[in-house]
């Protein structure tokens, strides 16, 4: 046996590996064992489509009409694609609607309508001049629509995996699995998904999934292909929705909570290329968006705490933070819109305020805590608390005081921290098969349940009249669904069979215009259809005030000048009506109503002078040739009898 020189290392026995977090999938893996990436994948996948495929035959409701159904560079198809790229997310609307920018910051998020437009483009141009054929194609267009929203979603909820178990539990694939399939059962998302217009969202999670995992790939392995793949990712983020914005923020964090040990002034460092994508979407943006229109923040309906003090706009946003998590935890009421008035202003009186105030400090407490240490869950309550701060009010009005598909992003965080907590809990029972049976069944409970409420409320959103109308009773104190409930019976009663039937649902579209006024006497939208309402049930003298109320404050309104020429034109024939039949008085009546509602047809004024001069009512017959003559001075028959009447 040869002598060990001095120098001789010797083997250790039983050598002991340093730990490292591996962060690829293994490819030795049982393809069908649960803890593999392919089946988890499939059965995530497979669950949200049974969740929503239920809404492929629906049509288009709420805010579809403004992205996709009114939005005539979605409906150009391609061609409208440079238009979509280079201007508000709302502009076509607005200005097919004759109105502006009502929000303060805009909304630039093109790649959403991008898709609506090449979705256009292949189903085919809506080229239909009758107006029945023309709706039963976009009717057709939504259906295919509805069917890229759940797809893109099952896709979305498919990288979101692959980001938890890749980026987030690198080591624990079965907490990976089990926040992804709380995030994809949850009820609240039903607005994001059965509501196609909110594709933006669903886009965002999954460019923003996709921007973890190849930033993290990079810095494992460094190959420049992955920080360009990230940095485009981050941009299609942006482009989806502004929230992606929130990674300035949360990609460092991540570096330093879960990536390797290493100080953070190099997490930080390791953001810089991503300024590079971030300055072209806000170079876009600012060329793309203008401010709100004048005026604008005077109206409560985009700016939701126009009547409150400043003490009563905090507490109100404080309590709104706490409603925020009732839902994560407790969805059981859901309902599409939570505008003026349906949430009342809150005072600090409200034990409310400062039970949300005392958790949500206490959240912000812990995650410190906790990025200190590194943990999981410091990154987990860094997420939630990141993308709620951004839709809370606190930092930018966003027009709304919170909604379903507000929460869609934070929705990520909260999934995380009760997986976690799930399988830590049932970690500590030592039995195997009650651990594995115990998790089991309360996911099979949580999946139930949720499955039965996110499959009932999707009917809801089958289109504008079953939403609201269902929501209404949920949002009674809500002006914009009250509105809408009454637009929806206005659908329904132009279907009617006949008049009686028709003023049947005229009438209960008249009970709802009146509560949203009731409850915003200002708004003047309602005012508008109320007396639309009016005049088809055949009291065009009802529907007179409210359209006048409509052309004293809001004279841009789409439609009023046609609705008043409508009427001056009715007014006009019953007064000519009247004359005929001898009946002075109810004559002049008849053609001050026109007048008043045409005011700028000389017409309405002569004819009304006319009957005032045959009443012997000689200076106010006077007045109206005057303002015939004021508007059509050659006009003959009004020169003549104002020559009459002038000096008597």
């Amino acid at each position: 046996m040869a002598k060990r020189t001095k120098n001789e290392i010797r083997p250790v026995a039983n050598p002991q590996p340093a730990k490292v977090v591996v962060r690829s999938e293994a490819k030795a893996d049982n393809p069908f064992a649960l803890s593999g990436f392919r089946m988890q994948a499939i059965i995530i996948a497979l669950v949200g489509f049974l969740l929503y495929c239920n809404t492929f035959s629906h049509e288009y409701a709420f805010d579809d009409v403004m992205a996709i159904v009114d939005n005539e560079y979605v409906q150009q198809g391609i061609s409208g694609i440079p238009q979509i790229l280079t201007t508000d997310a709302y502009q076509s609307y607005l200005e097919k609607k004759n109105g502006s920018n009502q929000l303060a910051g805009g909304r630039y998020r093109p790649l959403s309508l991008v898709t609506f437009a090449i979705e256009q483009q292949v189903l085919g141009l809506n080229t239909e001049t009758d107006a029945k054929a023309k709706d039963a194609k976009l009717i057709s267009d939504m259906h295919v629509r509805h069917v890229v929203n759940v797809l893109l979603y099952m896709l979305s909820v498919v990288v979101l995996l692959y980001f938890l178990r890749y980026v987030v539990f690198p080591s624990n694939p079965l907490v990976a699995f089990v926040a992804a399939l709380l995030f994809t059962v949850h009820p609240i998302h039903t607005e994001v998904v059965a509501n196609v217009k909110s594709r933006d969202e669903i886009l965002s999670v999954l460019f923003i999934a996709l921007t973890f995992i190849k930033a993290f790939r990079y810095r494992e392995e460094k190959k420049m292909k992955d920080l360009v793949l990230a940095s485009v990712y981050f941009f299609l983020a942006l482009l989806s929705k502004e929230y992606a914005i929130v990674l300035i923020g949360l990609l460092p964090l991540s570096f330093y909570v879960l990536g390797k040990k290493e100080p953070g002034k190099n997490s930080a460092r390791s953001f810089l290329p991503y300024l590079v994508p971030l300055a072209l979407y806000l170079l876009l943006r600012m060329n793309a968006v203008t401010g709100p229109a004048e005026g604008a923040e005077t109206n409560v309906m985009n700016n939701p705490y126009l009547y409150a003090s400043l003490p009563e706009q905090l507490a109100s946003k404080t309590v709104i933070l706490l409603d925020y998590l009732r839902l994560l935890i407790f969805p059981r009421v859901l309902v599409a819109d939570y505008s003026y008035n349906q949430i009342p202003y809150s005072t600090f009186a409200n034990p409310m305020v400062w039970l949300s105030l005392l958790i949500h400090i206490g959240l912000v407490v812990a995650m410190c805590m906790l990025i200190v240490r590194r943990h999981v869950l410091g990154f987990a309550i860094a997420w939630y608390l990141g993308f709620l701060f951004l839709v809370s009010n606190f930092l930018v009005d966003i027009g709304a005081p919170m909604g379903e598909r507000l929460i869609y992003h934070s929705s990520i965080g909260f999934a995380i921290i009760i997986a976690w907590m799930l399988c830590k809990g049932f970690a500590q029972i030592k039995q195997p098969s009650f651990k594995q049976a115990g998790l089991g069944g309360v996911l099979v409970i949580i999946v139930v349940l949720c499955g039965f409420k996110t499959i009932g409320r999707n009917k809801d959103w089958k289109n504008e009249e079953t939403l609201f109308l269902t929501d209404v009773k949920k949002s009674p104190n809500s002006v914009l669904v009250n509105n809408n409930a009454a637009a929806s019976y206005m659908f329904i009663a132009k279907k009617g069979a006949t008049q009686e039937e028709k003023n049947k649902w005229f009438g209960k579209a008249v009970e709802y215009f009146t509560k949203a006024l009731a409850i915003f006497p200002n708004y003047y939208l309602a005012h508008m259809n109320r007396g639309l309402c009016y005049y088809n049930m055949g009291y065009p003298e009802k529907a007179l005030p409210d359209w006048d109320t409509v052309r004293k404050y809001s004279p841009n309104q789409a439609n009023l000048a046609r609705y008043l020429s409508i009427a001056g034109k009715y007014f006009f024939s019953q007064g000519v009506k009247y004359r005929n039949a001898n009946m002075q008085d109810s004559a002049i009546i008849e053609f001050q109503k026109c007048a008043e509602a045409t005011p700028e047809v000389p017409d309405a004024w002569y004819n009304l002078g006319l009957q005032l001069y045959g009443a012997n009512r000689l200076h106010e017959s006077r007045l109206a040739l005057e303002n015939a003559l004021r508007d059509a001075p050659n006009y003959a028959d009004a020169q003549k009898l104002y020559a009459i009447v002038k000096d008597k």
